[in-house]
């Protein structure tokens, strides 16, 4: 479980810090840091993940602007295997907007192992045996160091994979699909590519079909069409009469955007759960009419409450903001002009001494004064 990140001299974060539950709320106004930590996010997770220059991910312009530092820091710290990691990473910038990595280093238990500064490496084998030597500073150490075989650092970089962040595009979801994708885009253009992937068990995919026949209006299988040996396009079938003796294959495309989001939703959940996965999800509740938002919100809820999953969700939706903050598990993001972001944890006491929801609190200005 993600349980902690640090953010310095990112945008509007500036000595930014949060720790998370199970299943926690990003509200407040827009433009008011919310997205930020999710991209925050994805930017670690591509470093980590996709064998890229820190040039190509971390971006001088990023740099709070009302600030003269040019290092960016970064901490994460994740439990698992066993004990808890924290990753810390800092990144220097120049004038000519060039960058590298000023330090990297990844503990396990509080024991270090993995250090990377001023070009060299102190790496940790399994067996907490130190050595030192030359390595890059412009990539991560430990996407480098993968093939030493050192199962911690392995651990941990797939576990990095199993961050989805995403906001839901229903019309850049692609239809087709050329090869299996571990990771899912921001904007979620390769979903199929993903969904080939993380469907490769036959009984989440069933389990999957089981639950969306319930929402889907005559939805009966899903399948892949093969164009050639690796193209196939995603189709789901639906039957035209009620003894199912005709099925209609649909693409993904003939779908309507409410549709491909729930099919979205669902399969996060029952895909995902009990593999030790992070979903971030901006505005979930886009394009969902009501009574369909708040049984995926049940579910994922549960599913959170069972430790079978972990949720980040940002959201303006009331039913999201009065069932989440029934017991306190929210945050209240604010920021002003050229200032840096802010959080409170929320309170259910603000909503009792009122006897208004905190959605209502929120609409009407009454939740915070402004900081």
């Amino acid at each position: 479980m993600l349980k902690r990140i640090y953010i310095d001299n990112f945008r509007g974060l500036v000595n930014f810090e949060l720790n998370f539950d199970s299943i926690n709320l990003f509200i407040g106004a827009n433009g008011s840091g919310k997205s930020t930590v999710f991209e925050s996010l994805r930017k670690i997770q591509t470093f980590l993940t996709i064998s890229c220059g820190a040039g190509e991910v971390f971006k001088y312009s990023d740099c709070t602007r009302w600030q003269p530092s040019l290092i960016q820091r970064f901490e994460l710290e994740i439990s698992g295997n066993g004990g808890d990691y924290k990753y810390e990473l800092a990144i220097e910038h120049n004038i000519q907007h060039n960058c590298h990595v000023k330090y990297e280093r990844l503990y396990f238990k509080n024991n270090l192992l993995l250090n990377i500064e001023n070009g060299k490496v102190q790496l940790a084998d399994d067996n907490s045996h130190i050595s030192e030597f030359p390595l890059t500073t412009t990539h991560s150490a430990i996407l480098l160091l993968l093939e030493t075989g050192n199962t911690k650092l392995k651990w941990f970089q797939n576990r990095m994979e199993r961050l989805i962040i995403v906001q839901i595009i229903p019309s850049f979801m692609k239809n087709g699909s050329s090869k299996e994708q571990v990771q899912l885009n921001w904007k979620m253009e390769n979903f199929v590519s993903w969904y080939r992937y993380i469907t490769k068990n036959k009984h989440k995919s069933e389990d999957l079909i089981n639950v969306l026949n319930s929402l889907l209006d005559g939805l009966v299988g899903i399948k892949f069409e093969y164009l050639s040996e690796e193209f196939g396009t995603l189709k789901l079938q639906f039957s035209a009469n009620e003894d199912q003796t005709r099925i209609i294959d649909y693409r993904l495309s003939e779908l309507s955007d409410g549709q491909k989001a729930l099919f979205a939703l669902y399969t996060f959940l029952y895909c995902t759960e009990s593999e030790d996965y992070t979903l971030c999800i901006d505005e979930p509740e886009n394009f969902l009419a009501l009574t369909e938002i708040q049984p995926w919100l049940i579910q994922l809820y549960d599913f959170c409450s069972e430790g079978k999953l972990q949720a980040l969700l940002i959201s303006h939706h009331p039913e999201l903001i009065n069932y989440l903050l029934a017991s306190p598990m929210g945050y209240w993001f604010e920021r002003q002009m050229n200032a840096p972001v802010r959080v409170r944890k929320i309170s259910n006491e603000v909503a009792e001494n009122t006897g208004l929801p905190i959605s209502e609190l929120i609409a009407r200005g009454w939740l915070y004064e402004p900081a």
